[in-house]
């Protein structure tokens, strides 16, 4: 199996295509992130989140763009096709950014603080986001060890800048680079 994910026997299909990732992968972010919006009892926490891009979206743009040049510079060097297909993994993987550091890195903690502590709201939801990594993408443990001490980090950045939008972008590099393109269909291990 590819380099994230761990092998597969039996009745159990690997997560090999675009279209398996969008269903198991992003299907269960995005409905995590809706529904930890429309629990959260207090909305106003997106908006102070984002304020930041609330007033100076030019200089987030500017970033964006710069990211999207980065990931151009990749993709060549990689001798990656640039295609309409690459460029949606791209807009994917814009989104699943999004609603991952919507859900676990704003959301879910707040909804734990109170009842587990701070620190331990962190721990508890980058544990969540890592485990759902095991489960959704059948990614190797080590893999999700990963994603579970970025999702610390990420967590710590947010906590120090209190810019989401910046959380967002950092974790769009992240996972670009972590995964610059869709995954391909490969043959069943004998």
């Amino acid at each position: 199996m590819g380099r994230l994910q761990r092998d597969y026997f039996g009745e159990i299909s690997p997560v090999s295509s675009f279209a398996r990732v969008l269903y198991r992968h992003g299907l269960t972010m995005g409905t995590a992130a809706l529904m930890l919006i429309l629990l959260s009892t207090n909305p106003q926490v997106l908006l102070t989140a984002l304020k930041d891009f609330s007033a100076n979206p030019s200089m987030y743009i500017l970033g964006f763009f710069a990211t999207l040049a980065f990931f151009y510079f990749v993709l060549v060097r990689k001798r990656l096709s640039l295609n309409p297909i690459q460029g949606l993994w791209i807009v994917y993987l814009l989104y699943i950014s999004i609603a991952e550091e919507i859900a676990f890195r704003l959301l879910l903690p707040i909804a734990l603080e109170s009842s587990v502590g701070f620190i331990y709201a962190i721990v508890l939801s980058n544990l969540v986001f890592a485990l759902l990594h095991y489960i959704t993408l059948r990614w190797k443990w080590q893999n999700c060890l990963f994603v579970f001490f970025g999702g610390i980090g990420l967590s710590r950045l947010l906590e120090n800048s209190g810019d989401l939008t910046l959380v967002i972008l950092v974790h769009f590099v992240a996972t670009f680079l972590n995964t610059p393109s869709q995954p391909v269909v490969s043959l069943k291990p004998t």
